[in-house]
């Protein structure tokens, strides 16, 4: 998310159409005390002749308070910055007039800012400011005077930048696609693939209005031949839901592999144990880092822009976090992964995973009938505990044993030297030693498997050449959840 800093003692406010804040500055001065002997319990206040401002910054968006957010008195240079419960408070001011704004990263993907009337203070007074981000409601009713034909009153809004100048991107095209499953008696589960697009305009701003709730889709910003990857995004189950999402869009060739920008972060697992041995993945690219005995990693070299990491542990369910990488500076995650439990799939959920495995070409594939399948209905009733479990049970495939990380897969039929190449969710997976497969991706996540043998491989697939068999694994975290 772009973040715009305002200089310190100045306040500037830009918005989407109006003012979007809700604010109130109550001052409290203590009275003249009573002409009477203090006692020993009651001291008499220090007149100071100043005054002190504090507050609190509601975020009524998500039902929370805003921390981490910058607050700025007019004409006072001082940074203040509101603590976990949104709070923030100054001392030792001069009577007079002043003004409070806070900026945040949310404010800016909102377009807004919020700020109170100018108000006055006096000697030896308290004043107390609330401020509010307006509610999902109240910014969508703003926003949306012409939905988009979504069937839905929630929207997405947000920021297109280059992640190296922070520059507005203006005509970039903003799509959000999603499936909507219908499941009734007269039709069976019908799917309907969804996609509502819109340009951003000189600010870099987009909006995409009409959504329906309770969504999980993908968000992708394109210019050109230069495109984000598709970053996963959900709304709630409120009536009405508003997600705000900057994006960055570099300028360059978005198949790039390599850059100046790092991300580094720590993986807690469930329990608080640190997740020593966490594969993290930069989807789209080949750069994979393991964590160390403390949860750590650290990646460099890494392309700019808007993109997401694959965290994935044995025994613990994986995670994919967006994050937006500069050259600018170097972005820190936390993550957390919940242990890993196997359910038997509903109808939606099922439904769900046909349908995006249609999307992929993995049913197109499958009649095709170049390679051998395993589909989501034959999956489920093998109850997979490893990769290797679903692997064991596909002709051409055997297994090896003795490597530190368990049985390996090898290929036996027309391969050179036994042979393997893994894609992952549709792209290249490469084991670091063989048989780590079985230590990254739980055999309960699987949803579907396509396995060619040389000569076979469809062109999506070759990777490193024709001469190795080919083992394609789609997993609940492309196929949903």
């Amino acid at each position: 998310m772009v973040t715009h800093r305002q200089p310190e003692g100045t306040l500037h406010r830009f918005t989407i159409g109006t003012v979007l804040f809700a604010s109130a500055a109550i001052t409290i001065t203590p009275p003249v005390l009573a002409q009477t002997a203090p006692t020993p319990t009651a001291a008499a206040p220090t007149r100071t002749g100043k005054a002190q401002i504090s507050g609190v910054v509601v975020d009524s968006l998500n039902g929370r308070y805003l921390s981490d957010a910058d607050v700025v008195i007019d004409g006072v240079n001082a940074t203040l910055r509101t603590d976990s419960v949104g709070a923030f408070r100054i001392d030792s001011l001069p009577p007079g007039t002043y003004q409070v704004g806070v900026f945040h990263p949310l404010l800016d993907s909102l377009g807004t800012a919020l700020a109170t009337r100018s108000f006055h203070v006096g000697p030896d007074s308290a004043s107390y400011v609330i401020l509010a981000v307006p509610s999902a409601a109240t910014i969508v009713s703003r926003l949306c005077q012409n939905p988009n034909d979504g069937a839905g009153s929630s929207a997405i809004i947000g920021h297109v930048h280059d992640p190296e100048t922070l520059e507005p991107i203006a005509h970039a095209e903003v799509s959000i696609a999603w499936t909507d499953i219908m499941v009734s008696k007269e039709v069976g589960i019908r799917r309907t693939p969804r996609l509502i697009r819109d340009s951003t305009d000189k600010s870099g701003a987009f909006k995409i209005c009409g959504l329906p709730n309770s969504l999980q889709g993908t968000l992708q910003a394109r210019r050109g031949t230069t495109a984000t990857p598709e970053i996963p995004i959900s709304l709630g189950d409120r009536p009405v839901e508003l997600l705000a999402r900057d994006l960055l869009l570099t300028s360059s060739d978005s198949s790039a592999k390599v850059g100046s920008a790092a991300v580094s972060g720590t993986v807690l697992l469930e329990g608080n144990a640190p997740g020593v041995g966490t594969r993290i993945e930069l989807v789209g690219t080949d750069k994979v880092a393991m964590t160390n005995e403390k949860g750590e990693f650290e990646m460099q070299n890494l392309p700019s822009g808007s993109m997401v990491l694959f965290a994935r542990h044995l025994g613990y369910g994986a995670k994919m976090i967006p994050v937006d990488l500069s050259s600018r500076e170097k972005k820190t995650v936390a993550i957390k992964l919940a242990k890993f439990v196997s359910v038997m799939d509903p109808v939606l959920v099922t439904a769900r995973r046909s349908a995006a495995l249609d999307k992929v070409g993995f049913g197109e594939r499958s009649r095709s009938g170049f390679g051998y399948y395993l589909g989501p209905d034959r999956i489920s009733r093998m109850h997979p505990i490893y990769v290797t479990d679903l692997l064991r049970q596909i002709p051409g495939l055997r297994l090896t044993y003795g490597g530190p990380d368990g049985p390996a897969i090898v290929g036996s039929r027309g391969t050179t030297n036994g042979c393997v190449q893994y894609f992952l969710d549709g792209m290249p997976y490469t084991e670091m030693t063989p048989g780590d497969v079985n230590q990254f991706v739980n055999g309960g996540e699987v949803t579907a498997v396509e396995v060619y043998q040389p000569g076979q491989t469809p062109g999506r697939f070759m990777g490193i050449g024709n001469s190795c068999t080919t083992i394609v694994l789609w997993t609940r975290f492309t196929t949903g959840n």
